[in-house]
């Protein structure tokens, strides 16, 4: 997947939100502009800017509204990351340090919460209640989804409804708020926003699915350490469905085992990793992951033809096709 070239098809618009980005978050203490700049050297794939600045050129004109919205969506994921980080004490991202490793945790916290403070403040400033509400409704689901996820790895019962609610609120969310916004500000109609929020939702859910298989699936280069979710007693589809499908006893034993194991076992990962093989976790899991798929390709049908469009679909299969 080419993602400077579809960045390309929007180079003027990726440049102003790239631009808007770093100038909200210059500030006059030099430690702070160091953490920023830290995270712009090491900076992901810029999904949800992405997303919705695509959805947005398949359905109007993008706007300075919508590059504020793009800026925000981009502040919030970086800001939960910043979070997530100090929650699960994680030493590198993206094959590079985090925050809390390289300064401490108390910087990676507090920058968390500066990058939020100005998502808002960048919002506040369009004064636009629909979108506030979209992206407040995401940071009330992110926590929500965060503390319901911990609450689960502490009674070892997530049940696939569980977990879907999780990734709802950890994930799809945020993907909503994005390119619902986004799509919101070019005046688009409120079937085609019906339709976006359907997509977002879907691709946000196989989005997350795709990185628990990840966490099975070692042998793939995906750059993400596998193993690291159950290391944390997080129950996720691939072992959810495997466990439905094992008999009383091997899910009895498999939980206890979880349950009292040390926090670096590798005996846990390998016969985790055996009981996940064994009953197709992660093929299962693919299943699901590919209906997701198609289901948010599915709501992209109302939208007229566009090389945008096409950027779209292509993203939306590449989360499907469960490559690196």
């Amino acid at each position: 997947m080419n993602i400077k070239a579809i960045q390309s098809d929007i180079k003027t618009e990726w440049t102003q939100f790239e631009e808007l980005m770093r100038k909200s978050l210059w500030s006059d203490y030099d430690l702070l502009n160091q953490i920023n700049s830290h995270l712009f050297d090491n900076k992901g794939k810029q999904i949800r800017p992405l997303l919705g600045l695509l959805a947005a050129k398949c359905c109007g004109t993008i706007n300075p509204f919508t590059i504020t919205c793009a800026v925000v969506s981009e502040m919030l994921h970086t800001a939960s990351l910043l979070h997530d980080d100090v929650a699960d004490e994680a030493p590198q991202r993206r094959g590079a340090d985090t925050v809390q490793y390289k300064f401490n945790p108390a910087a990676s916290v507090l920058t968390g919460d500066y990058w939020l403070a100005k998502a808002l403040t960048l919002l506040l400033k369009e004064k636009d209640m629909s979108v506030l509400n979209y992206f407040t409704k995401t940071i009330e689901e992110l926590s929500e989804g965060e503390i319901f996820q911990m609450q689960k790895a502490s009674s070892l019962d997530t049940t696939e409804e569980d977990y879907y609610k999780i990734i709802s609120a950890k994930t799809s969310s945020l993907f909503i708020a994005s390119v619902k916004s986004m799509v919101y500000s070019t005046g688009a109609s409120e079937k085609i926003l019906d339709d976006m929020e359907c997509y977002a939702y879907n691709l946000g859910l196989a989005f997350q699915i795709r990185d628990d298989i990840f966490d099975y699936t070692p042998q793939l280069n995906t750059g993400k350490p596998s193993g690291g979710d159950i290391k944390e007693k997080k129950l996720t589809l691939p072992l959810i469905l495997a466990l439905k499908a094992a008999t009383k006893d091997e899910r009895e034993n498999l939980l206890r085992e979880i349950r009292f194991a040390e926090t670096e076992d590798e005996r846990l990962v390998e016969n985790t990793f055996a009981l996940v093989e064994k009953y197709s976790g992660t093929a299962s899991a693919q299943k699901a992951l590919e209906e997701h798929c198609r289901k948010a390709e599915e709501s992209l049908s109302g939208l007229s033809e566009s090389i945008y469009k096409n950027h779209l679909i292509e993203l939306t299969r590449y989360v499907g096709s469960r490559e690196s």
